[in-house]
């Protein structure tokens, strides 16, 4: 059996090499794969099922051997439809040997000598093994495009969220940051009993639900939703993820409630309550602590926008954002959404509610909305090292700040559908989304070139109010046409974005670029708004030509956007008091009108194993725009007019071994931001003051991505790779200029930028029991281009490092993980005087939960964070450990637990962020070693008994 399985895998090893020939063909030519065939090839195929029930029995080994060399074997698995096939075999005489878990095994004699069906082999019931089978069966099953998992199989601590239950399931893994993959390829979407929960929002439901209220986990290989709504498959899948809640679970509450207080008056309090019936589905979350634990991570704002943040956080009505990571919090700038700058020490109070239900006999009117809401107030130490290249020398900038900040955001979503007939889908879709920002800095900064000597030092006191509404609705009809003749579908929607912004700038420079110092002051106060207004059509016709394996869509859309910025600053009147003297240079204000409009046509072939979506579109986009200065005289106008041929491309492969192909090309155009063409100076930072250039062109991206799958459902082994290539022209870089010491930076258009992101990962089961491992590699780099002082610069980056995981888990008494990660960074740059950059960074943990004895564990997680390479002071190789004693009370209920967080007291906050002409390493006070004493409740007020059962767990 060892050997017949042995032969299995090598074979499925050859075949996964031989897959990997054919993406390499693809990705030169981009064209359609052919096989070649033997002259004298010649093919056997069978279908197995149960003798007794009549069941296909899926997953079942066939192995092939040479009766006249029985060293020389081939191997095959059986479909779900029970279905094997064996390819490219010589005619000559074979011993045929078929083995399943639960049956025994059936060995029979082949002669051939042309292409062969056995036709229907059925497989007796092993009464000896069929105790382990029942249990087997439980723990796992295999359907079309469904892999499901018993919960009840899998053991895990008292009171664990459905994330500790989800890493014991073979062939799925989360992350560090969370993040759910399922045979090497991320979840796209997470849904309880079939419904979204709270959004898109996977870790919501992972990280809050408990494990005892699951049923079953189902792992689903999805059709994206634009194919199940308009009947027409383009091969394109999506990981789904569903949990289905136990029956008893239905008719109460459940959940967990903690409070916590401890040493250096840290808190942290937690709430997570839910209510599930046949169609409803309420849900309440709760947080509120000051040990800089918000709910607002990045890890969870990913999560929340179902992986991809541009899909919630990018402005609805189109435009650039930018996402800053510090340390775990996040600050996406550009998006009016969640401008969360909180840094150093931080309290958050958050909380949010879920609702979903259906009415009518199918179903036919759902509804689901979910509201969140936080509140953070920071305050923050910032130290920050500045090297930025000038022509010929370099300019270093030492600065320290303090940070007051107080955020508060509220975020309101509502899907409502209604499907009159089976036919007809009608969705309507609005969010709002208000956000309010204070903060108040004050530093301290000085800088000096290496060779010219000092430029200038200085202090600032900078205050900021920000409120961010936006708005944003989507209606849409979908009718599909009677007797699969294809679709139509019509969507409408419209985005209404604010942003209201109000700063008082103080700040005294010295100035030492002529000898002798040179005092300047700004004392202005300045109020912005910009207001942007965007409506889009779309309209789309698809349907089946020539047989069914052709179907055709063509398409429509028109997008119209009006965006109105205006900048007013003032200087202080000293003899009045206030500020009413305004800046020219400072004021004035943009009309901006968009439009875009594009008819699509495109065409999907579909075959057994591949799949064609191909197609072109033609797009004509306008720009038009007029500047007024504070005096209302119209000093710039725009008018531009771009006419582009937009092809696109993807092939999917997908074989009855779970082996898959994605390659996907597109190219885009896009518009320069408002606030890239808009020339008004800031000089919200008197050291760097920026300006927009009303001259730009739109951005024009070719793209092209290759992804690879494959997973073995007999030993849960997977191996997956992507490569994704981007290529720009008339792309937005900088143009720096040294004025008196202060850089003034325009934005201007540069060719041939790209970047190239790859990287492959390989998971598998270790030979000892309950042991798992993963091996990954990744490889970045990009090149950018810029001016300084009118010389052009390009600025080429890599980055690249291997990662590995082991985790190792033992009846649940012992659940254990270790984490290496390894980056090597190097930045070039053309301008020889430019700084070269080079550095390492470390990222590395451990984990160890062991019960020592009955309702009695401690919990160990050490993480490494080191760097080197970096400037004086900025290097860390910092050693965090965080570690706990739990007791489990009154039948798992309540959980008692002491915990110490930093113990070894080295927790550091270090970045570095490079651009093309400055590199920047910037230190953060953080949170440091405190202990606190926690109570965890958990909510059951109606449903099972908390004890898990624990059947024999054969699935590693």
């Amino acid at each position: 059996m060892v050997d017949d399985w042995l032969a299995l895998n090598l074979n499925k090893t050859n075949k996964q090499m031989k897959l990997m020939k054919k993406m390499a063909f693809l990705v030169i030519v981009c064209g359609l794969c052919t096989k070649a065939f033997a002259q004298d090839a010649v093919h056997l195929k069978a279908k197995l099922l149960s003798a007794k029930t009549n069941e296909p029995i899926g997953y079942a080994a066939a192995v092939l051997t040479l009766v006249a060399d029985s060293t020389k074997r081939t191997g095959a698995l059986s479909n779900f439809s029970g279905e094997f096939e064996f390819a490219n075999l010589k005619k000559d005489h074979y011993l045929l040997k078929l083995s399943a878990l639960g049956y025994k095994t059936l060995t029979m004699k082949v002669a051939l000598n042309a292409d062969q069906d056995l036709g229907v082999l059925k497989l007796e019931d092993d009464a000896i093994g069929l105790k382990e089978v029942q249990i087997t069966a439980s723990s796992m099953q295999v359907k079309k495009d469904t892999v499901e998992f018993n919960a009840e199989a899998f053991k895990t601590k008292p009171n664990a969220a459905v994330e500790e239950l989800l890493k014991k399931l073979p062939g799925v893994e989360i992350d560090r940051d969370g993040n759910i993959l399922v045979q090497g390829q991320k979840v796209s979407r997470l849904t309880v009993d079939g419904k979204d929960f709270f959004g898109t929002d996977p870790k919501t439901a992972t990280k809050n639900l408990p494990a005892d209220a699951i049923a079953k986990v189902q792992l689903i290989d999805s059709k994206t939703q634009e194919a199940k709504a308009t009947g027409i498959d383009d091969g394109q899948r999506e990981k789904v993820l569903n949990l289905t809640i136990k029956a008893d679970k239905k008719n109460g509450w459940f959940g967990n409630a903690s409070i916590a207080g401890g040493t250096t008056d840290k808190y942290n309090s937690y709430l997570s309550a839910n209510h599930f019936n046949k169609n409803l589905q309420f849900a309440v979350l709760g947080m509120s602590n000051n040990i800089n634990n918000s709910s607002f991570a990045f890890e969870d704002l990913s999560s929340f926008s179902g992986g991809n943040i541009g899909n919630i956080f990018a402005p609805p009505a189109g435009g650039s954002f930018s996402i800053n990571v510090n340390n775990g919090r996040t600050t996406i700038g550009g998006s009016g959404v969640f401008d969360n700058n909180a840094i150093g020490d931080v309290t958050t109070h958050s909380g949010g509610l879920n609702y979903s239900n259906s009415w009518g006999k199918k179903n036919n009117l759902q509804l689901s909305s979910s509201y969140f809401t936080y509140f953070s107030r920071g305050n923050g130490n910032r130290f920050s090292n500045v090297q930025d290249f000038s022509q010929g020398d370099i300019l270093r900038t030492g600065e320290i700040s303090n940070r007051l900040s107080d955020n508060q955001a509220h975020r309101f979503n509502l899907k409502a559908e209604y499907h009159p007939d089976s036919l007809t889908d009608i969705v309507l879709r609005p969010n709002v989304i208000l956000n309010y920002t204070t903060n108040s800095n004050t530093k301290n900064f000085n800088s000096k070139f290496d060779a010219a000597g000092k430029s200038n030092d200085g202090s600032q006191y900078f205050s900021q109010k920000n409120v961010t509404p936006s708005f944003f609705g989507e209606f849409s009809v979908l009718r599909r046409l009677g007797n699969k003749k294809g679709s139509v579908s019509l969507r409408l929607n419209g985005t209404q974005n604010t942003y209201d912004s109000d700063w008082l700038n103080r700040s005294s420079v010295n100035d030492y670029t002529s000898g002798a110092a040179v005092l300047k002051t700004i004392d202005q106060q300045t109020g912005q708004e910009n207001i942007s207004k965007t409506y889009t059509i779309n309209a789309n016709y698809v349907r089946p030509i020539f047989n069914a394996r052709w179907n055709a869509n063509v398409g429509y859309t028109y997008n119209n956007g009006q965006v109105d910025a205006e900048q007013l600053t003032y200087n202080y009147n000293a003899l009045t008091g206030r500020y009413e003297a305004i800046v020219p240079d400072f004021s004035n204000s943009l009309a901006n009108h968009n439009w875009l409009q594009a008819a699509r046509v495109g065409f999907i072939y579909t075959r057994t194993e591949w799949t064609y979506n191909f197609g072109f579109g033609l797009q004509q986009t306008g720009l038009s725009a007029d500047t007024y200065n504070s005096s209302g005289a119209n000093i710039a106008s725009i008018d531009k007019t771009y006419y582009n041929v937009l092809p696109r491309l993807t092939i999917n492969y997908k074989n009855k071994s779970n082996q898959t192909i994605q390659l996907n090309y597109n190219s885009n155009v896009n518009l320069p931001s408002v606030n890239d063409l808009q020339p008004v100076q800031n000089n919200s930072n008197p050291l760097y003051q920026r300006i927009g250039n009303p001259n730009l062109e739109a951005r024009k991206s070719h793209r092209m991505s290759i992804n690879f799958n494959t997973f073995s459902a007999d030993n849960n082994r997977y191996w997956n790779g992507y490569f994704l290539y981007n290529l720009s022209f008339d792309d937005i870089g900088n143009e720096v200029k040294y004025v008196n010491g202060v850089q003034v930076v325009r934005p201007v258009n540069v060719d041939g930028t790209y970047y190239i992101n790859t990287g492959t990962f390989f998971g598998m089961p270790a030979k000892l029991k309950g042991m798992r491992m993963g091996y990954g590699l990744n490889f970045y780099t990009s090149r950018n281009k810029g001016f300084i002082n009118d010389e052009k610069n390009t600025t080429t980056r890599y980055n690249f490092g291997p990662n590995a995981n082991l985790s190792y888990d033992v009846d649940g008494k012992l659940n254990s993980g270790i984490f290496l990660s390894v980056g090597y960074n190097k930045v070039n740059n053309s301008i020889p005087a430019a700084i070269d950059n080079r550095y390492f960074s470390f990222n590395n943990s451990v984990n160890i939960s062991y019960e020592l004895f009955k309702n009695f564990r401690i919990d160990t997680q050490l993480e490494h964070n080191g760097s080197a390479g970096r400037s004086d002071g900025f290097n860390n190789n910092a050693f965090l450990l965080n570690a706990g004693l739990e007791q489990y009370l009154m039948k798992n209920r309540l959980t008692l637990a002491l915990k110490g967080y930093d113990i070894l007291k080295q927790n550091t906050n270090i970045e570095r962020n490079v651009n093309n002409t400055r590199i920047e390493d910037v230190r953060f006070n953080s949170l440091t070693r405190y202990f606190y004493l926690s109570l965890n409740y958990k909510i059951a007020k109606v449903g099972a008994s908390n004890q898990r059962s624990n059947p024999r767990n054969t699935v590693n």
